[in-house]
């Protein structure tokens, strides 16, 4: 990766100076990615409420590998691509059940919730064939918190020497944790942003873009006690409650939530809370394209509860619009010819209008990308 231009920045500058800008739509950046990063890191796929049953899948994305996670006839989670080894036909989409059998649509080839072949029509029929060669590809799983990651580096660190402080910090706040359950009502898969995946990445790590950007949402956090923290792989963005009655949506003092958090899992799953209920919002972007990031969000809510439908459309319709809108216009900005390339912010006493938490993502992007 060529280096930023010197010109015109002091050796004060140098150091908060942003990625080259052909980092953003270079495809062949965007393949060393895949192979550097999301091929090495955990990926979060599902949480244990999707899975309680024998049969019980969920499929997701990383990078364009398809994979999923199942939950075992012996009660264990096994990840596995998601690919017939017969003649490479997708086994499974979305979400759902299958029993104890994978059946391929192709040829009707079986797999076991173990990936072990079952069955493949009329293969003893061929010289020597043997099931136990067609077994489906493992990936590593790890659970932690009720959150399901995968990974397809066999030789990663585990989930716990990667996170564990992160999920540690997240029970701190959240004392409820172990009642959560996903709401299917508000599972998705989310609109395709028409940026690189690191813009998005770059945009929720900093609160210098919220007062002009995000009015309603500074109208109810206190923004002098913003925060954003930089740990050994993950970050945490913290705010208070400003103001019970807002621009955004209101908020009673007994509820049970009187702060926002963001924490950050490099490289690209967020786990948020907003003020009010006890509930949790999981994001998770992944690039299909140099110019353009899949979005997937899960709710997590405890038993009985529920969400106002005003703090769905702030959240849904109103702040992620805007979100979108200012990503978009970014990436392209960044293939503007007159765009030299700037350089971040940074106030150590006020974090609401700085950049560090962009600075800390862009170290970890130069250390994996070596």
């Amino acid at each position: 990766m060529e280096d930023l231009p010197r010109r015109m920045l002091s050796s004060n500058a140098m150091k908060t100076a942003l990625l080259p800008k052909h980092a953003y739509s270079d495809p062949l950046t965007l393949e060393r990615e895949k192979q550097r990063i999301f091929f090495r890191t955990w990926q979060l796929a599902a949480h244990v409420s999707q899975l309680r049953n024998t049969g019980d899948f969920v499929c997701l994305e990383i990078a364009e590998q398809s994979v999923f996670v199942i939950r075992g006839e012996d009660g264990e989670l096994r990840a596995f691509y998601n690919v017939c080894q017969h003649r490479a036909h997708g086994l499974l989409t979305g979400a759902g059940n299958t029993k104890s059998t994978i059946v391929c649509g192709y040829h009707a080839w079986a797999y076991g919730c173990d990936g072990s072949l079952k069955s493949a029509r009329h293969g003893s029929e061929t010289p020597g064939f043997h099931g136990c060669d067609f077994g489906l590809e493992p990936l590593r799983v790890e659970v932690a918190l009720g959150f399901v990651f995968v990974n397809i580096d066999p030789d990663c660190r585990s989930l716990v020497e990667t996170a564990g402080a992160m999920f540690e910090d997240i029970q701190r706040h959240v004392p409820h944790w172990d009642a959560v359950a996903v709401s299917d009502e508000f599972e998705t898969d989310g609109p395709d942003l028409g940026a690189n995946w690191k813009v998005l990445a770059e945009n929720c790590l900093e609160c210098y873009h919220c007062a002009p950007s995000h009015k309603a949402f500074c109208d109810m956090i206190d923004m002098d006690s913003y925060e954003c923290s930089v740990h050994d792989g993950w970050l945490r963005s913290y705010a208070e409650l400003g103001k019970s009655q807002n621009a955004a949506y209101p908020v009673a003092p007994e509820e049970p939530s009187q702060k926002a958090i963001y924490w950050h899992l490099w490289p690209n799953t967020e786990l948020i809370i907003y003020p009010g209920e006890a509930a949790m919002t999981t994001f998770r972007f992944y690039p299909k394209s140099p110019n353009q990031t899949g979005t997937s969000s899960m709710m997590l809510l405890q038993p009985g509860d529920s969400i106002a439908q005003e703090r769905l459309n702030y959240r849904w319709n109103v702040l992620w619009p805007e979100d979108k809108s200012i990503c978009q216009s970014v990436h392209h900005g960044l293939q503007s010819k007159g765009y030299r390339g700037g350089v971040l912010v940074e106030n150590e006493d006020r974090h609401a209008v700085s950049e560090h938490g962009v600075r800390a993502f862009q170290g970890f992007y130069r250390k994996w990308m070596e």
